[in-house]
């Protein structure tokens, strides 16, 4: 039904918005990440469009299952789409799981990102 949504802004949100909802609910990670991947949408705002959907995939997957998350967000092309991922979800695990988060952490390219980040982690102030 997604693919039947006439505007390509729409239908990208409409086809994200699916995959979240097939990884989450029924778990079927594999199915999301097909539904993602067919994401081509680009426009002046999103400039990859398949990188937005498998960021905001992992980001939502990531307090379900972390390692999964992990995996997906990796598959990122775009240097700052996949550093932004991984910093959000480190954000959301910050107060539960903090060793996972620090691991998250550790997978930004960015170095004064990555410094700043385990700065605020280590302070609490993540």
């Amino acid at each position: 039904m997604a693919r039947a949504v006439p505007d390509p802004r729409q239908r990208a949100a409409a086809l994200t918005n699916l995959a979240v909802e097939v990884a989450i609910g029924p778990g079927d990670v594999a199915e999301a990440e097909r539904i993602v991947n067919s994401v081509t949408y680009e426009d002046h705002v999103i400039r990859h469009g398949r990188d937005f959907a498998v960021r905001v995939l992992a980001e939502q997957l990531v307090t379900v299952n972390a390692r999964e998350a992990e995996r997906i967000a990796s598959t990122i092309r775009a240097d700052t789409e996949r550093d932004e991922a991984f910093g959000n979800m480190a954000r959301t695990l910050a107060t539960t799981k903090k060793r996972t988060a620090k691991q998250l952490i550790e997978r930004i390219g960015n170095a004064p990102v990555k410094e700043r980040l385990l700065h605020d982690l280590t302070n609490g102030r993540l």
